[in-house]
């Protein structure tokens, strides 16, 4: 199998390639993408992710920028592409698409479609000669393999990769200080390295970012992979200033910052000074989350140390258990 750097070297040559294709004049506005994500979630694997890349490299072969969203679940996508509201569709093949003279579409891969407005005749078949382009390259099936397989690190015993992110996992990890298979393992944690990750309360994207946190950061395309790591990446960094002088080395300070990360600072602040009212060394995480069951009460509040009331926080709890047996996992499978 080869490596993620050499797969990533040959996609970007093959990009490089398909770019020497002559692509319709445009006015060099964002190429507005659409991608439709139906059906069970676990079937998509990171098929969101894939079309997002393949999208983003699309647009830069013309010399432009990509406006990417998810379609809504009840919008009439093709209709906003019929009326000129967007330029491109992006569809699974789960997606019946009946007989229309008004849609052109070429086939991205046995993963899905590329659907264009008939009346933008030009941009479909500089499109389909560009995904022509990408299916030759002998490299493609290896290229895309990190998107169609979603690994389960507990259940896997070796792999050359953990995501199809890793390059930018480590990039970040470094600014962080932190081995990259931990970064990786809260990813994992988070979203299952789907971008279109979102939960009921809002989070999204791969660090499950809440809005007003993205912005903070500097995040203003949650479903941008490298927006949404570097966003994250600075928010761990904030949190981690907090414990360097409590934690009682590098992996207690990863596990406090774990912690914050997961119910926030001022959570963990109460949990530290709960502990602390108990007796507990609070150097070593272990202790803080030995007496954190304690705090569900609501006698809690009557301690003048504790500022937020009770706290339910064995979510919390399993959360930093959980990245970390995730992270000695990836230790053991990935080189």
């Amino acid at each position: 199998m080869r490596t993620p750097a050499k797969l990533a070297a040959a996609f970007l040559a093959l990009l490089c390639a398909a770019s020497c294709i002559r692509g319709p004049r445009h006015d060099g506005s964002p190429l507005r993408c659409a991608i439709s994500i139906t059906g069970n979630d676990r079937s998509m694997k990171l098929l969101c992710g894939y079309n997002y890349e393949l999208a983003t490299r699309f647009a830069r072969s013309e010399g432009r920028d990509a406006d990417i969203r998810l379609a809504g679940r009840s919008e009439s996508i093709l209709d906003s592409l019929k009326h000129g509201k967007i330029d491109l569709v992006m569809l699974p093949y789960a997606d019946s698409l009946q007989a229309d003279s008004l849609l052109v579409w070429y086939p991205a891969d046995s993963c899905g479609i590329w659907v264009f407005a008939a009346g933008d005749e030009a941009q479909a078949a500089f499109a389909g000669n560009w995904l022509q382009e990408l299916h030759t390259v002998p490299e493609y099936a290896g290229l895309r393999e990190p998107y169609l397989e979603l690994y389960n690190p507990l259940k896997q015993d070796s792999t050359a990769f953990i995501s199809p992110y890793d390059s930018l996992v480590k990039l970040y990890a470094d600014t962080l200080g932190w081995d990259w298979k931990m970064l990786a393992a809260l990813i994992y944690q988070e979203s299952r390295f789907r971008i279109e990750a979102r939960s009921p309360k809002g989070a999204s994207g791969l660090m499950q970012l809440v809005p007003n946190t993205a912005r903070k950061f500097g995040c203003d395309d949650w479903l941008d992979p490298e927006q949404n790591i570097r966003a994250g990446v600075l928010m761990l960094r904030t949190l981690e200033k907090k414990y360097t002088r409590i934690a009682a080395n590098p992996s207690e300070l990863a596990k406090y910052t774990l912690a914050a990360y997961n119910a926030g600072s001022a959570r963990i602040r109460d949990c530290i000074s709960y502990a602390r009212h108990l007796g507990a060394d609070v150097s070593r995480w272990e202790n803080v989350a030995a007496v954190i069951p304690d705090m569900k009460h609501d006698s809690i509040a009557a301690l003048d140390a504790i500022k937020l009331g009770a706290f339910h926080g064995r979510e919390t709890v399993s959360y930093v258990r959980s990245v970390n047996r995730y992270y000695e996992r990836y230790k053991t499978i990935c080189p």
